[in-house]
Protein backbone atom coordinates (compact mmCIF):
# COMPACT_ATOMS: atom_id res chain seq x y z
CA UNK A 1 0.00 0.00 0.00
CA UNK A 2 1.42 2.95 -1.07
CA UNK A 3 1.99 6.00 1.69
CA UNK A 4 0.71 9.28 1.76
CA UNK A 5 3.22 12.23 1.52
CA UNK A 6 1.58 14.96 3.82
CA UNK A 7 4.43 17.26 4.24
CA UNK A 8 4.79 19.94 1.88
CA UNK A 9 2.52 22.36 0.85
CA UNK A 10 1.69 23.44 -2.81
CA UNK A 11 3.95 27.17 -3.68
CA UNK A 12 0.78 27.84 -5.80
CA UNK A 13 -2.30 27.83 -3.37
CA UNK A 14 -0.64 27.39 0.13
CA UNK A 15 -2.79 23.73 0.50
CA UNK A 16 -1.28 20.77 2.23
CA UNK A 17 0.13 18.22 -0.51
CA UNK A 18 -1.44 15.01 -0.43
CA UNK A 19 -0.73 11.93 -2.90
CA UNK A 20 -4.10 9.52 -2.30
CA UNK A 21 -6.88 11.33 -3.38
CA UNK A 22 -7.13 13.31 -6.57
CA UNK A 23 -10.33 14.46 -5.86
CA UNK A 24 -9.38 16.32 -3.44
CA UNK A 25 -7.78 19.98 -2.45
CA UNK A 26 -3.68 19.52 -2.56
CA UNK A 27 -3.18 15.94 -4.53
CA UNK A 28 0.23 15.46 -6.39
CA UNK A 29 1.37 12.54 -8.05
CA UNK A 30 4.04 11.05 -6.20
CA UNK A 31 6.22 10.90 -9.54
CA UNK A 32 5.97 14.58 -9.20
CA UNK A 33 6.72 14.47 -5.47
CA UNK A 34 9.97 12.04 -6.23
CA UNK A 35 10.85 14.68 -9.02
CA UNK A 36 10.30 18.11 -7.81
CA UNK A 37 10.57 17.72 -4.17
CA UNK A 38 8.64 20.34 -2.25
CA UNK A 39 8.90 23.06 -5.17
CA UNK A 40 5.44 21.49 -6.53
CA UNK A 41 2.26 22.72 -7.76
CA UNK A 42 -0.95 20.40 -7.07
CA UNK A 43 -3.32 19.82 -9.67
CA UNK A 44 -5.96 22.11 -8.82
CA UNK A 45 -3.13 24.67 -9.20
CA UNK A 46 -1.94 22.71 -12.42
CA UNK A 47 -5.56 22.40 -13.73
CA UNK A 48 -5.97 26.21 -13.16
CA UNK A 49 -2.19 27.59 -14.41
CA UNK A 50 -2.40 25.22 -17.82
CA UNK A 51 -6.16 24.67 -18.59
CA UNK A 52 -7.98 27.54 -17.51
CA UNK A 53 -10.14 24.97 -15.16
CA UNK A 54 -12.72 26.44 -13.24
CA UNK A 55 -13.28 25.29 -9.28
CA UNK A 56 -16.41 26.10 -7.17
CA UNK A 57 -15.20 28.47 -3.91
CA UNK A 58 -15.52 27.45 -0.59
CA UNK A 59 -18.33 29.72 1.15
CA UNK A 60 -16.93 28.85 4.93
CA UNK A 61 -17.18 32.19 7.09
CA UNK A 62 -16.28 29.56 9.80
CA UNK A 63 -13.23 27.74 8.59
CA UNK A 64 -11.89 31.34 7.20
CA UNK A 65 -11.88 32.81 10.78
CA UNK A 66 -10.36 29.37 12.61
CA UNK A 67 -7.26 30.25 9.81
CA UNK A 68 -6.96 33.43 10.92
CA UNK A 69 -7.44 33.53 14.57
CA UNK A 70 -4.02 33.10 15.71
CA UNK A 71 -2.39 35.88 14.38
CA UNK A 72 -4.51 37.91 17.26
CA UNK A 73 -1.50 35.86 19.87
CA UNK A 74 1.19 37.26 17.85
CA UNK A 75 3.15 40.17 17.58
CA UNK A 76 2.81 40.53 13.55
CA UNK A 77 1.88 43.09 11.05
CA UNK A 78 -1.64 42.73 9.13
CA UNK A 79 -1.80 44.17 5.45
CA UNK A 80 -5.64 44.15 4.93
CA UNK A 81 -5.99 44.76 0.87
CA UNK A 82 -8.91 46.30 0.01
CA UNK A 83 -10.44 46.71 -3.98
CA UNK A 84 -11.05 50.34 -4.29
CA UNK A 85 -14.37 49.60 -6.21
CA UNK A 86 -15.74 48.05 -2.80
CA UNK A 87 -14.32 49.98 0.17
CA UNK A 88 -17.13 49.41 2.23
CA UNK A 89 -17.55 45.39 1.36
CA UNK A 90 -13.55 45.16 1.85
CA UNK A 91 -13.54 45.58 5.46
CA UNK A 92 -14.14 42.07 6.19
CA UNK A 93 -16.45 41.83 9.64
CA UNK A 94 -15.39 41.76 13.07
CA UNK A 95 -11.88 41.51 11.68
CA UNK A 96 -10.60 42.90 15.11
CA UNK A 97 -11.78 39.75 17.31
CA UNK A 98 -9.33 38.17 14.70
CA UNK A 99 -6.06 40.13 14.49
CA UNK A 100 -6.09 41.71 17.92
CA UNK A 101 -3.98 44.93 18.71
CA UNK A 102 -2.13 44.14 16.08
CA UNK A 103 -0.79 47.02 13.17
CA UNK A 104 -2.91 47.36 10.14
CA UNK A 105 -1.26 49.09 6.88
CA UNK A 106 -4.64 48.91 4.70
CA UNK A 107 -3.79 48.66 0.75
CA UNK A 108 -6.52 49.42 -1.65
CA UNK A 109 -5.37 48.20 -4.75
CA UNK A 110 -6.31 48.10 -8.35
CA UNK A 111 -6.70 52.19 -8.58
CA UNK A 112 -5.50 52.54 -11.74
CA UNK A 113 -9.08 51.51 -12.56
CA UNK A 114 -10.36 54.53 -12.01
CA UNK A 115 -10.93 57.50 -13.61
CA UNK A 116 -8.43 60.41 -13.74
CA UNK A 117 -10.73 62.61 -12.60
CA UNK A 118 -11.40 60.45 -8.79
CA UNK A 119 -10.51 62.15 -6.46
CA UNK A 120 -8.21 59.56 -4.74
CA UNK A 121 -7.53 61.25 -1.83
CA UNK A 122 -11.60 61.51 -1.29
CA UNK A 123 -11.19 57.43 -1.20
CA UNK A 124 -8.21 57.88 1.70
CA UNK A 125 -10.03 59.99 4.29
CA UNK A 126 -13.79 58.06 3.90
CA UNK A 127 -11.34 54.48 4.61
CA UNK A 128 -9.70 56.18 7.51
CA UNK A 129 -12.99 56.93 9.20
CA UNK A 130 -14.27 53.32 8.10
CA UNK A 131 -11.55 52.00 9.64
CA UNK A 132 -11.54 53.85 12.99
CA UNK A 133 -15.35 52.68 13.30
CA UNK A 134 -14.45 48.83 12.65
CA UNK A 135 -11.34 49.25 15.48
CA UNK A 136 -8.63 48.86 13.63
CA UNK A 137 -5.43 49.79 14.59
CA UNK A 138 -4.34 51.26 11.33
CA UNK A 139 -0.94 53.11 10.91
CA UNK A 140 -1.38 53.54 7.60
CA UNK A 141 -3.22 54.00 4.10
CA UNK A 142 -1.45 53.20 0.89
CA UNK A 143 -3.30 53.52 -2.63
CA UNK A 144 -1.28 51.20 -5.19
CA UNK A 145 -1.80 49.10 -7.94
CA UNK A 146 -0.48 45.39 -7.61
CA UNK A 147 0.56 45.41 -10.87
CA UNK A 148 3.20 48.59 -10.89
CA UNK A 149 6.17 47.57 -9.47
CA UNK A 150 6.55 51.30 -8.41
CA UNK A 151 3.95 51.12 -6.13
CA UNK A 152 4.42 47.50 -4.70
CA UNK A 153 8.60 48.47 -3.72
CA UNK A 154 6.67 51.26 -2.08
CA UNK A 155 4.60 49.03 0.07
CA UNK A 156 8.01 46.70 0.18
CA UNK A 157 9.57 50.19 2.07
CA UNK A 158 6.81 50.80 4.19
CA UNK A 159 6.75 47.19 5.67
CA UNK A 160 10.80 47.70 6.48
CA UNK A 161 10.18 50.79 7.95
CA UNK A 162 7.85 49.70 10.53
CA UNK A 163 9.50 47.01 11.49
CA UNK A 164 12.90 47.94 12.22
CA UNK A 165 13.55 51.02 13.88
CA UNK A 166 16.50 53.08 13.95
CA UNK A 167 19.48 51.97 14.89
CA UNK A 168 20.78 52.55 19.06
CA UNK A 169 23.79 54.65 19.83
CA UNK A 170 26.37 52.13 20.68
CA UNK A 171 24.31 49.50 19.20
CA UNK A 172 25.00 46.63 15.67
CA UNK A 173 21.31 45.82 15.67
CA UNK A 174 18.06 47.33 14.95
CA UNK A 175 15.26 46.99 16.94
CA UNK A 176 12.26 44.42 15.54
CA UNK A 177 8.67 46.22 15.72
CA UNK A 178 7.07 42.56 14.70
CA UNK A 179 7.55 39.39 13.25
CA UNK A 180 5.50 37.67 10.82
CA UNK A 181 3.55 40.09 8.37
CA UNK A 182 0.45 38.78 7.24
CA UNK A 183 -1.68 39.92 4.23
CA UNK A 184 -5.55 39.40 4.48
CA UNK A 185 -8.42 40.92 2.56
CA UNK A 186 -11.53 39.47 0.42
CA UNK A 187 -11.25 37.69 -2.57
CA UNK A 188 -10.04 38.92 -5.79
CA UNK A 189 -8.83 42.11 -4.25
CA UNK A 190 -5.39 41.01 -5.56
CA UNK A 191 -3.58 39.67 -2.77
CA UNK A 192 -1.56 37.02 -4.91
CA UNK A 193 -0.90 39.31 -7.63
CA UNK A 194 0.57 41.84 -4.66
CA UNK A 195 2.77 38.67 -3.85
CA UNK A 196 3.59 37.64 -6.81
CA UNK A 197 5.16 41.19 -7.36
CA UNK A 198 7.14 41.14 -4.19
CA UNK A 199 8.91 37.79 -5.39
CA UNK A 200 10.20 39.37 -8.29
CA UNK A 201 11.70 42.18 -6.71
CA UNK A 202 13.11 40.99 -3.94
CA UNK A 203 13.61 36.69 -4.11
CA UNK A 204 14.23 37.75 -7.84
CA UNK A 205 11.39 34.96 -8.81
CA UNK A 206 11.58 35.44 -12.89
CA UNK A 207 7.50 34.80 -13.39
CA UNK A 208 4.34 34.39 -11.24
CA UNK A 209 4.68 31.42 -8.31
CA UNK A 210 1.93 31.79 -6.82
CA UNK A 211 -1.63 31.23 -9.02
CA UNK A 212 -3.76 33.61 -9.76
CA UNK A 213 -6.68 33.02 -11.97
CA UNK A 214 -10.11 35.11 -12.46
CA UNK A 215 -12.00 33.09 -10.26
CA UNK A 216 -12.52 33.16 -6.75
CA UNK A 217 -10.54 31.40 -3.55
CA UNK A 218 -7.62 30.88 -5.66
CA UNK A 219 -5.26 30.67 -2.44
CA UNK A 220 -6.54 27.43 -0.37
CA UNK A 221 -4.40 28.21 2.52
CA UNK A 222 -1.09 30.00 3.71
CA UNK A 223 1.68 30.59 2.09
CA UNK A 224 4.93 31.27 3.37
CA UNK A 225 8.16 33.88 2.08
CA UNK A 226 10.93 34.78 4.00
CA UNK A 227 10.30 38.43 5.32
CA UNK A 228 13.94 37.71 7.34
CA UNK A 229 15.73 34.99 8.57
CA UNK A 230 13.35 35.05 11.49
CA UNK A 231 10.03 35.74 10.25
CA UNK A 232 7.46 35.02 7.01
CA UNK A 233 5.55 37.49 4.53
CA UNK A 234 2.42 35.67 4.71
CA UNK A 235 -0.35 34.81 2.00
CA UNK A 236 -3.66 34.09 3.20
CA UNK A 237 -7.00 32.66 1.64
CA UNK A 238 -9.39 35.16 0.50
CA UNK A 239 -12.67 36.08 2.69
CA UNK A 240 -16.05 35.66 0.64
CA UNK A 241 -17.66 38.46 1.89
CA UNK A 242 -21.76 37.20 1.83
CA UNK A 243 -22.39 41.46 1.35
CA UNK A 244 -20.63 40.56 -1.66
CA UNK A 245 -22.50 39.61 -5.02
CA UNK A 246 -19.22 37.38 -5.55
CA UNK A 247 -20.96 34.64 -2.77
CA UNK A 248 -23.83 34.01 -5.00
CA UNK A 249 -23.27 34.12 -8.20
CA UNK A 250 -21.18 32.17 -10.62
CA UNK A 251 -17.76 32.75 -12.34
CA UNK A 252 -19.33 34.21 -15.60
CA UNK A 253 -20.77 36.40 -13.91
CA UNK A 254 -18.52 37.29 -11.50
CA UNK A 255 -16.58 38.13 -14.73
CA UNK A 256 -18.96 40.94 -15.84
CA UNK A 257 -18.52 42.11 -12.36
CA UNK A 258 -14.92 42.84 -11.95
CA UNK A 259 -13.07 45.72 -14.12
CA UNK A 260 -10.29 44.01 -16.27
CA UNK A 261 -9.43 48.02 -17.42
CA UNK A 262 -9.53 51.61 -17.29
CA UNK A 263 -13.40 52.45 -15.82
CA UNK A 264 -15.67 54.47 -18.72
CA UNK A 265 -18.03 56.40 -16.36
CA UNK A 266 -21.59 55.87 -18.17
CA UNK A 267 -23.78 59.18 -17.12
CA UNK A 268 -27.16 60.03 -17.62
CA UNK A 269 -29.45 62.95 -17.54
CA UNK A 270 -32.86 61.80 -15.59
CA UNK A 271 -36.31 62.77 -15.78
CA UNK A 272 -38.22 62.35 -12.55
CA UNK A 273 -39.94 58.76 -12.86
CA UNK A 274 -37.30 56.84 -14.61
CA UNK A 275 -35.44 53.29 -13.47
CA UNK A 276 -32.03 52.00 -13.90
CA UNK A 277 -31.45 48.82 -14.32
CA UNK A 278 -27.78 47.40 -13.38
CA UNK A 279 -28.14 44.15 -15.22
CA UNK A 280 -30.50 41.42 -13.72
CA UNK A 281 -28.97 42.29 -10.05
CA UNK A 282 -30.33 45.74 -8.88
CA UNK A 283 -32.79 48.18 -9.79
CA UNK A 284 -32.95 51.66 -9.44
CA UNK A 285 -35.73 54.38 -9.29
CA UNK A 286 -35.45 58.35 -9.46
CA UNK A 287 -38.35 60.04 -8.00
CA UNK A 288 -39.31 63.92 -7.63
CA UNK A 289 -39.61 67.20 -9.41
CA UNK A 290 -36.27 68.44 -10.68
CA UNK A 291 -33.55 67.03 -12.90
CA UNK A 292 -31.38 63.89 -12.16
CA UNK A 293 -27.31 63.39 -13.14
CA UNK A 294 -26.67 60.03 -12.49
CA UNK A 295 -22.88 58.89 -13.00
CA UNK A 296 -22.18 54.95 -13.06
CA UNK A 297 -18.65 54.11 -11.76
CA UNK A 298 -18.74 50.27 -12.65
CA UNK A 299 -17.19 47.31 -14.74
CA UNK A 300 -17.66 48.68 -18.91
CA UNK A 301 -18.95 45.26 -19.39
CA UNK A 302 -21.84 45.36 -16.66
CA UNK A 303 -24.81 46.44 -18.87
CA UNK A 304 -27.15 49.38 -17.89
CA UNK A 305 -30.91 49.89 -18.95
CA UNK A 306 -33.05 52.92 -18.45
CA UNK A 307 -36.81 52.83 -18.82
CA UNK A 308 -39.50 54.44 -17.60
CA UNK A 309 -40.67 53.46 -13.96
CA UNK A 310 -44.03 52.72 -15.07
CA UNK A 311 -42.58 49.94 -17.65
CA UNK A 312 -40.12 48.49 -14.96
CA UNK A 313 -41.80 45.49 -14.08
CA UNK A 314 -42.64 44.16 -17.65
CA UNK A 315 -38.85 45.04 -18.76
CA UNK A 316 -37.65 42.29 -15.81
CA UNK A 317 -40.55 40.37 -16.37
CA UNK A 318 -39.54 39.77 -20.65
CA UNK A 319 -35.69 40.35 -20.46
CA UNK A 320 -34.32 38.47 -17.32
CA UNK A 321 -31.90 36.33 -18.11
CA UNK A 322 -31.79 37.90 -21.75
CA UNK A 323 -31.07 42.08 -21.48
CA UNK A 324 -30.47 41.67 -17.92
CA UNK A 325 -27.53 39.95 -17.09
CA UNK A 326 -26.03 38.57 -14.83
CA UNK A 327 -27.52 36.82 -13.23
CA UNK A 328 -27.19 34.43 -16.36
CA UNK A 329 -29.02 31.33 -14.55
CA UNK A 330 -32.26 30.51 -12.91
CA UNK A 331 -30.13 29.04 -9.79
CA UNK A 332 -27.90 32.34 -9.61
CA UNK A 333 -31.32 34.16 -9.42
CA UNK A 334 -32.88 31.77 -6.87
CA UNK A 335 -29.87 32.57 -4.76
CA UNK A 336 -30.78 36.28 -5.11
CA UNK A 337 -34.31 36.33 -4.85
CA UNK A 338 -35.35 37.69 -1.71
CA UNK A 339 -34.81 41.50 -2.06
CA UNK A 340 -34.16 44.65 0.16
CA UNK A 341 -35.36 48.39 -0.77
CA UNK A 342 -33.15 51.68 0.61
CA UNK A 343 -35.24 54.65 0.19
CA UNK A 344 -32.92 57.66 -0.24
CA UNK A 345 -33.51 61.43 -0.66
CA UNK A 346 -30.77 63.63 -2.29
CA UNK A 347 -30.49 67.01 -1.65
CA UNK A 348 -27.18 68.05 -3.68
CA UNK A 349 -24.27 65.45 -4.00
CA UNK A 350 -24.60 61.81 -2.68
CA UNK A 351 -22.86 58.77 -3.48
CA UNK A 352 -24.48 54.93 -3.26
CA UNK A 353 -21.78 52.29 -2.88
CA UNK A 354 -22.83 48.47 -3.67
CA UNK A 355 -20.59 45.88 -2.60
CA UNK A 356 -19.50 43.96 -5.44
CA UNK A 357 -20.72 46.40 -8.33
CA UNK A 358 -18.94 49.57 -7.74
CA UNK A 359 -20.42 53.38 -6.71
CA UNK A 360 -23.08 56.38 -8.17
CA UNK A 361 -22.60 59.60 -7.64
CA UNK A 362 -25.86 61.52 -7.81
CA UNK A 363 -26.67 65.10 -8.38
CA UNK A 364 -29.86 66.74 -7.61
CA UNK A 365 -31.54 69.74 -6.18
CA UNK A 366 -33.85 67.12 -4.74
CA UNK A 367 -34.99 64.03 -5.66
CA UNK A 368 -35.76 60.79 -3.99
CA UNK A 369 -33.99 57.27 -5.00
CA UNK A 370 -35.07 53.62 -4.13
CA UNK A 371 -32.52 50.71 -4.30
CA UNK A 372 -33.66 47.48 -4.29
CA UNK A 373 -30.78 44.64 -4.17
CA UNK A 374 -30.72 40.90 -3.35
CA UNK A 375 -31.11 41.07 0.51
CA UNK A 376 -27.38 40.31 1.80
CA UNK A 377 -26.05 42.78 -0.28
CA UNK A 378 -23.98 46.05 1.53
CA UNK A 379 -25.39 49.65 0.63
CA UNK A 380 -23.90 52.69 1.66
CA UNK A 381 -24.87 56.33 0.96
CA UNK A 382 -22.13 59.30 1.63
CA UNK A 383 -23.53 62.42 0.57
CA UNK A 384 -20.84 65.03 -0.69
CA UNK A 385 -18.22 62.32 -1.57
CA UNK A 386 -16.98 63.33 -4.88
Amino acid sequence: MKGTILMSRCIGCGAKIQTTNPEKIGYVPEIAMIERGEQVYCKRCYDIRHHNALYTPEYDTKMYYDKIKNIKDENALVILMIDIMDIFGGFIPNLSEYIGNNKVLIVVNKIDVLPKSVNIKKFEELISLISKRKKLNVVGIMMISARKQDDVEKVIARISKLKYAAKKKYSHEKEVRFDNCYIIGCASVGKSTFMNMIGKITLNYPSDVITTSNQYQTTQDFIKWPLDQKSYLIDTPGFINPSHYGAYIDNKSLQVLIPKKYIKVRTYQLNPDQTIFIGGLAKIKFDGENKINVSFYISNELYLHRTKTIQADKILETQQFKLLVPPYTEEEALKLNEKAVYNYEITGTSDIFISGIGFIHITSEKCNVEVQVPKPILVEKIDGFM
